[in-house]
């Protein structure tokens, strides 16, 4: 990311600030996608996905460095991997949690304590250290742009992120399985009166979400420069305010908000460097008080 920047030299380094945002912003929008889809579906908040991430981004570094597996091919691993941790997290919680007085309140309770099991079991295994893995993992060199290098690996999460995006809103708007998925976020009783086998549609999407963590993970280490154990927290809080800017509930609506925090972060990081973070957050904040549904927030459509 970018560190801050001379003043005098402001002009190239906004343009540049620009395009890596957007770059950035569509692997945000990967990173967020998932906490988005579960929430949706069964209205669950997932504290945890942020270490979930986090642990995909170990895997990647075992991977490459135990077998010099490239990032793409940890990606694929860590969401086939991630997927079957779904299966069994669906199984252990979410039936319960949803038979549960309050869902949401008793899933954020639960995944706050999955989220302090991870992040004791990551430090226990990998030690409280960061760790990173070489440009070269994914793709070496550099593209000039505007007097500043882009690294090409971020073209190619960029790419891989923007794949992953095209791939969901398929999912979601073209199949069978999707339509259900997206009749049950917007009406789980009607929708189940209607036919559509709501635990099935349940399973597939929460275990999704999971996956798409696990895999974002994978490229984590470009993004933030490293992984450590306690990242997790920093990286969920950033997905929420992906989420919330698009709209909660509103999966689709994640890359919308993954381009803006992407943009907007990178310009405040040329100018104000120390404060992007609480500037960004702060503008969460008026988000909320503003429109609290996200900007893309309201009635969703019918399928």
């Amino acid at each position: 990311m970018t560190r801050g920047c001379n003043r005098l030299n402001a002009g190239p380094l906004v343009g540049y600030a620009l395009v890596v945002g957007l770059l950035e912003g569509l692997y945000f929008a990967f990173m967020a996608l998932g906490l988005n889809l579960v929430f949706g579906v069964v209205r669950m908040v997932n504290i945890a996905h942020g270490d979930l991430i986090v642990m995909g981004g170990y895997l990647a570094f075992v991977l490459f460095s135990a077998f010099k597996l490239n990032s793409l091919g940890s990606m694929v691993a860590a969401f086939l991997l991630f997927f079957v941790v779904g299966i069994a997290l669906y199984y252990v919680l979410v039936p319960r949690l949803q038979g549960s007085s309050d869902p949401e309140m008793f899933s954020f309770i639960a995944f706050f304590g999955i989220s302090m099991f991870i992040e004791a079991i990551a430090t226990l295994i990998f030690g409280e250290y960061p760790l990173s893995l070489p440009f070269s993992a994914l793709l070496g060199g550099s593209v000039e742009f505007m007097g500043h290098g882009i690294p090409k690996a971020f073209i190619v999460m960029a790419g891989v992120s923007a794949a992953v995006l095209v791939l969901t809103y398929y999912y979601l708007e073209m199949t069978g399985l999707g339509r259900a998925t997206r009749a049950m976020m917007q009406n789980p009783e009607q929708s189940a009166a209607l036919g559509v086998n709501s635990k099935l549609v349940a399973l597939f999407a929460f275990s999704y979400g999971i996956a798409l963590a696990g895999a974002a993970g994978a490229f984590t280490p470009y993004v933030f420069g490293n992984i450590y154990a306690a990242a997790g927290t920093q990286i969920t809080a950033i997905a929420f305010t992906i989420v919330i800017i698009g709209a909660l509930g509103n999966p689709l609506s994640t890359v919308i908000g993954g381009l803006i925090f992407g943009v907007f972060y990178q310009v405040l990081e040329v100018f104000v460097p120390s404060l992007a973070y609480a500037i960004v957050f702060i503008a969460l904040l008026a988000i909320i008080v503003a429109k609290p549904g996200g900007l893309l927030g309201g009635e969703q459509r019918e399928v």
